[in-house]
């Protein structure tokens, strides 16, 4: 059997480039789901999306709120689990590193932990709407107004 000559061999990685660029797109551990940073969407568009398991079997909560830091960032979401409208629904805080957003879902997947490890996570104490995570305590609720996202997503 012939060696391949030295032109065949030059444009092997030229030819492989388009596979890679396929599997960037594609992470494993996705289910082979294109992602982004949820840290980085504006969060008009994630509050109501479901989470769900890499593999989208399981639906494991509803993205209900957001936590964005000092530099306008998504730092975590509010998660809420379990049925609605009965005593076992709770909310949980998910640290935004451990969530991605699947356009082609419409939905944020967990990544990270294990659907085991996101059901043991603790509710968050109390039913204010606003959470303060830097006194420790919860902010004055203003009633059952939506929250106002006016500037989340400009530019400070």
């Amino acid at each position: 059997m012939p060696l391949p000559s030295l032109s065949a061999l030059a444009i092997l990685p030229v030819l492989a480039l388009p596979v890679l660029a396929l599997g960037a797109c594609a992470s494993s551990d996705m289910g082979g789901v294109p992602s982004a940073e949820v840290a980085t969407k504006p969060p008009v568009e994630l509050v109501g999306l479901t989470v769900q398991t890499p593999d989208g079997r399981r639906i494991l909560g509803n993205v209900s709120d957001l936590v964005i830091g000092p530099t306008n960032r998504v730092e975590q979401a509010i998660v809420t689990v379990g049925a609605p409208r009965f005593p076992n629904e709770h909310k949980v805080m998910v640290g935004s590193d451990n969530l991605r957003y699947a356009r082609n879902r419409q939905a944020v997947i967990l990544t990270g932990m294990t659907a085991e490890e996101f059901a043991a996570l603790p509710p968050i104490a109390g039913s204010d709407r606003m959470v303060s995570l830097g006194s420790g305590g919860a902010l004055p609720s203003s009633g059952t107004a939506p929250t106002n996202w006016a500037g989340a997503t400009k530019s400070r």
